[in-house]
């Protein structure tokens, strides 16, 4: 099974960098994005913000760069063990480039 998530995005909240029992950094972000796609043949407005995850070293390099605009990649998982909304696990994080 297929579980890839690529998305332009707006870093629209950044959480306090904390850290796991085993010492890794964790970052929880929200993504705020706004597009035009066409569905059945009509432009939509596709506009949504949804909850991310940066865990490691690009956690604590993005930990002060709310607002910024990103190119994000990673996949979809549940939450937690007791949460099963999703939340996108971003695996590569950068600088949007136009």
């Amino acid at each position: 099974m297929e579980n890839t998530f690529r998305l332009s995005a707006v870093l629209h909240k950044v959480g306090a960098l904390r850290y796991t029992p085993a010492g890794v950094p964790v970052l929880d972000v929200v993504l705020s994005h706004e597009s035009w796609q066409q569905d059945n043949g009509s432009p939509y407005l596709a506009k949504f913000e949804l909850a991310g995850k940066i865990i490691g070293s690009d956690a604590q390099a993005w930990q002060h760069r709310e607002g910024e605009q990103v190119d994000v990649a990673g996949f979809l998982a549940q939450r937690s063990l007791k949460t099963h909304y999703p939340v996108l696990r971003i695996q590569h994080i950068q600088t949007h480039k136009g």
